[in-house]
């Protein structure tokens, strides 16, 4: 059994917290350095990516911790870009040279070859011996974090999903995306589009009405409660689009995600529909 730990303080800060043994992931604004410093995790040592625009740098903070080396990066000119954080460590704080040497360079890898940001990073990385035993726990460590990345936290690290601008799309084979659900159907050119379109449909309907109403949170919606009664934004940018008076719907999933929402909603409205997704 996989038990996972999730925080995250919105009434103080913008720090999120996920914790799935035995890896920890800490998502933050540059603003949030001064809290960082009052947790525990601020101790650990960690691989970090610095994120603004499209810029990244992949890093890490061995022989010091995670708050001072983000304190030495937010102190310097050439690092003004950066708005925000992403960054991990082991939950129980001990990670060696070796091992952020090993997993700094490994991510150093996976951006040059899955991503297309400005990587501004000068070299691949350090190296450090490491023998079998430490590179598998460190391997356990990085798969991990990305199970936390694409499963639990929806952060889109390496930028290969559709695009958070919302009139953005990615085409499926038949030209559409489309649900049929009550004699009705929804279709759209983009996965996201057809979500949005679903759902301002249902409620536009007022067939659903006590039972959408049970859905709705009064803050900000988010991929675990999709939707809620205020504009959601990550780094300045929309991540939910407005369905009705007073409700947005969150959006920035995976074209994968955004059809297991998609099913979930109308599982949860409790009706049969069949949807075509190629």
């Amino acid at each position: 059994m996989k038990q996972i730990f999730i925080f995250s303080d919105s009434q103080k800060d913008s720090i999120s917290y996920f914790e799935r043994e035995p890896a920890i992931l800490v998502s933050m604004n540059r603003s949030d350095l001064p809290y960082l410093k009052q947790e525990d995790f601020s101790e650990f040592p960690a691989v970090y990516v610095l994120i603004g625009g499209n810029k990244r740098y992949v890093g890490q903070a061995a022989g010091q911790t995670i708050s001072q080396r983000l304190s030495q990066h937010f102190s310097k000119e050439d690092k003004g870009w950066v708005e925000s954080v992403l960054f991990f460590a082991r939950s129980d704080g001990k990670m060696s040279k070796a091992d952020t040497d090993y997993l700094e360079k490994r991510l150093i890898q996976d951006f040059k070859e899955k991503s297309e940001y400005d990587l501004t990073n000068s070299t691949v990385g350090n190296t450090s011996y490491i023998d079998k035993l430490q590179k598998a726990k460190s391997n356990q460590l990085y798969e991990t974090v990305f199970e936390i990345i694409d499963e639990i936290a929806n952060i889109d690290l390496f930028g290969t999903s559709e695009d958070t601008n919302l009139s953005s799309s990615i085409i499926s084979n038949s030209g559409l995306f489309e649900i049929e659900y009550d004699g009705h159907q929804v279709k759209n050119s983009s996965a996201r589009g057809l979500l949005i379109d679903f759902v301002k449909a249902i409620i536009a309907s007022g067939d659903y009405t006590d039972k959408i109403e049970e859905m709705i949170v009064d803050d900000e919606p988010t991929a675990g409660v999709i939707l809620g009664r205020k504009l959601s934004t990550y780094n300045g940018r929309p991540n939910s689009a407005q369905v009705a008076d007073g409700i947005w719907v969150y959006t920035n999933f995976s074209r994968k995600d955004t059809k297991r929402k998609i099913e979930k909603f109308a599982n949860q409205l409790g009706f049969k529909y069949s949807i075509k997704w190629k």
